[in-house]
């Protein structure tokens, strides 16, 4: 990722991603490789966006996405776990009941800055 320098008009390089391109990374990459490996079908577990956006700035918020990553597949893992003891389960995970999955949050201030950049 990159930004603009506004002091100078230059190009600087800035290290990681924003919440929009994590939540766009766990949407395209993350979430179906979880789904893969555990073997859950599709229709069997819906991850919210909102579900995904509060994992970000709660518990996530590091430059990355391998913290993201793993604590996708806890929820994957969690889920899979229901739909075995009752195979007729189709688990829905949002903000709500997100911390059935992954429990607490590391960071409770929900904004990611003081100051908006």
């Amino acid at each position: 990722s990159s930004g603009i320098n506004a002091e100078y008009g230059e190009l600087i390089n800035v290290s990681g991603y924003i919440a929009e391109e994590k939540l766009a990374i766990a949407q395209r990459y993350l979430s179906p490789a979880c789904g893969r490996d555990t073997g859950i079908k599709e229709d069997a577990l819906t991850l919210t966006d909102e579900a995904i956006m509060s994992l970000i700035k709660g518990y996530c918020r590091e430059s990355g996405v391998r913290n993201l990553q793993k604590h996708i597949e806890r929820i994957y893992r969690k889920a899979a776990m229901k739909i075995v003891s009752e195979p007729e389960t189709n688990v829905n995970v949002s903000p709500d009941n997100l911390e059935e999955f992954v429990g607490k949050p590391k960071f409770l201030n929900l904004r990611l800055y003081e100051n908006t950049p």
